[in-house]
């Protein structure tokens, strides 16, 4: 894409500090996804995720392919599109890599997700004369390096200019709270991933627009949506200024170790990398940077490589570690699946299998890269070197000091010690899967293991309870009784009386100030023996405590308290 289309945006003749550029590209997802497999331009590109199409080049959404559908409608739609799993590693490591070319044009930039950016306008005052030749420099020097289609968005909160940048927008000063008043309520999505269960609760709400949301009083959209709500309504309103990160060009923070007898062992790989990684992680923390990105090498005895990028929530040297134990082990295993290595043509991978029968048994195989080099090449002499590279640096998000980053080796090391004395469940990290009832969406897991829910938390649930959830879940016996202190009967049409008191085991009680509608819930219908039948109730007493009451058999039950 030419500069033109920024060109075309009505700017003013100065530079506004307090505003912000966001550039995005279109479809990344399927611009990712040709260059990592180097298509042909004129192919269509389809790219799925959980079975659906979440992103499809121009080509393939001329041929009738929209976002949603899944795979079959999609080749039905365009039998010539080449149709990909969606690669997040790809994804970060392209745009990452393209962008390079503003690190010599603009002070600070911002990479918000793969395929979209973020420019303070202020960064642009020394630079550039005027936002008009900022916007025209910035755009042509990118498509000049990278070849890609970029659409330009301004306003004055990052969120505004990201709805913006789709429109290839400039929204005036002092116009955002208008602008966003018109935006379909999903437009938070776009804001980030925690917000998807928020938007389906708003429309079933009866909000379609943003400015919908915004009309309501803070007060009560944070009283029963919690912070999270509150912060979409910021957003909704147009104070959602949340401070831009800079993107910190990346120094030459590296590491190195060379092995005195090649291994092919991957855990004697990931016991070495612990000491390394926690070498490069506190150069880094000297210069006060974050380290959002590790591109690891691995040098065979036989002179091939395997180098990968990868992408860490947290400046830990075991997440580090097991990322260089999963790529050594496919590597080594001959099974690449993506990434590429700098010597030769071998490439590297984390899983999957290079062979006849894994590409037969699973379609769509021929959209992954070639497997990588015959494992007898060097499996036997094993790798003989490693390098860490601190690919993608940040500045901190803020001056406080959590304790992983201070002590992350100690803290790693206690509980590495209180599992190896009490096995792997004496320290768990909570997680949410899919259910009904806020003690069936709990999820625990051994520290350090991978996530498996029992149920799946992207199924519908119809009637699950949403947010927010309640802090603290119980399963305690009370009875709920009308002024004449009566039991309350449940139906499914609703409650037979009124509730206004609700009794503890212990003896105490307390009077019911307000109360939602009730809602009945039937689980496992299908199966006679396993089957619940229950009713929700939510209450307010009047000493300030928010509950959930459920009935089952009979019975009413305390489930769940909100704090």
């Amino acid at each position: 894409m030419s500069a033109d289309p920024a060109l075309e945006l009505p700017l003013p003749d100065r530079v506004d500090p307090d505003r912000t550029l966001v550039l995005t590209v279109p479809d990344w997802s399927a611009v990712a996804v040709a260059a990592e497999h180097d298509l042909d331009p004129r192919t269509p590109v389809v790219v799925l995720h959980g079975g659906r199409v979440i992103a499809a080049d121009a080509f393939a959404r001329s041929a009738g392919v929209i976002l949603g559908i899944g795979r079959r409608a999609a080749q039905l739609r365009c039998p010539e599109a080449r149709v990909v799993i969606w690669d997040e590693e790809a994804d970060n490591r392209h745009f990452s890599a393209g962008v390079g070319a503003l690190e010599e044009l603009v002070a600070r930039f911002t990479l918000l997700s793969p395929g979209t950016l973020a420019i303070p306008l202020g960064s642009l005052r020394h630079g550039y004369a005027d936002e008009p030749s900022a916007v025209e420099a910035l755009i042509s020097a990118l498509v000049s390096e990278t070849g890609w289609e970029f659409f330009p968005g301004i306003a004055d909160t990052v969120f505004a200019a990201v709805l913006a940048a789709r429109q290839a927008r400039r929204v005036e000063p002092g116009a955002t709270r208008r602008f966003l008043a018109a935006q379909p309520i999903h437009s938070l999505e776009y804001a980030g991933a925690e917000y998807a269960e928020l938007i389906d609760v708003f429309g079933h709400l009866g909000l379609r627009t943003l400015g919908d949301l915004a009309a309501l009083d803070a007060r009560d959209v944070t009283s029963r949506f919690g912070e999270l709500g509150r912060r979409a309504h910021d957003l909704a309103g147009g104070r959602g200024r949340t401070p831009l990160h800079d993107h910190v060009r990346t120094e030459q923070f590296g590491v190195e170790l060379g092995l005195d007898t090649p291994t092919t062992r991957s855990d004697t790989l990931g016991f070495l990398t612990r000491q390394l990684a926690a070498d490069l992680l506190a150069k880094v923390r000297r210069h006060g940077l974050v380290c959002t990105q590790i591109t690891i090498e691995l040098r065979a005895a036989g002179g091939q490589s395997s180098t990968r990028t990868w992408r860490i929530d947290d400046m830990s040297e075991t997440a580090i570690a097991d990322r260089l134990r999963w790529q050594a082990e496919g590597w080594l295993a001959g099974s690449s699946q993506s990434g590429r290595s700098q010597t030769g043509s071998s490439r590297s991978g984390a899983g999957g299998s290079g062979s006849d029968s894994h590409r037969r048994r699973h379609p769509g195989a021929e959209d992954l890269p070639d497997p990588g080099p015959d494992p007898e090449d060097f499996a036997e002499e094993g790798v003989i070197a490693l390098s860490l590279v601190a690919a993608e640096l940040t500045t901190a998000l803020g001056a406080t000091k959590s304790l992983f980053d201070e002590n992350t080796g100690q803290v790693t090391h206690t509980l590495e010690r209180l599992q190896g004395l009490f096995g792997p469940d004496a320290v768990l990290v909570p997680g949410l899967q899919g259910g009904w009832d806020p003690a069936e969406t709990n999820l625990w897991t051994p520290w350090q293991q991978t996530a498996t829910p029992e149920r799946n938390p992207r199924a519908p649930w119809p009637g699950a309870l949403r947010a927010p959830r309640p802090t603290t879940v119980e399963h305690l016996p009370v009875d709920v009784l009308t002024a004449d202190g009566r039991p309350v009967g449940a139906r499914p049409a609703g409650l037979e009386a009124e509730p206004r008191t609700i009794r503890f085991p212990a003896g105490g009680t307390e009077a019911i100030a307000d109360y939602s509608g009730s809602w009945p819930i039937e689980s496992g219908w299908w199966d006679p023996a396993h089957s619940t039948y229950r009713t929700r109730l939510q209450v307010v007493t009047e000493s300030g405590q928010a509950l959930l009451l459920s009935k089952e058999n009979g019975q009413w039950y305390l489930t769940g308290r909100y704090c």
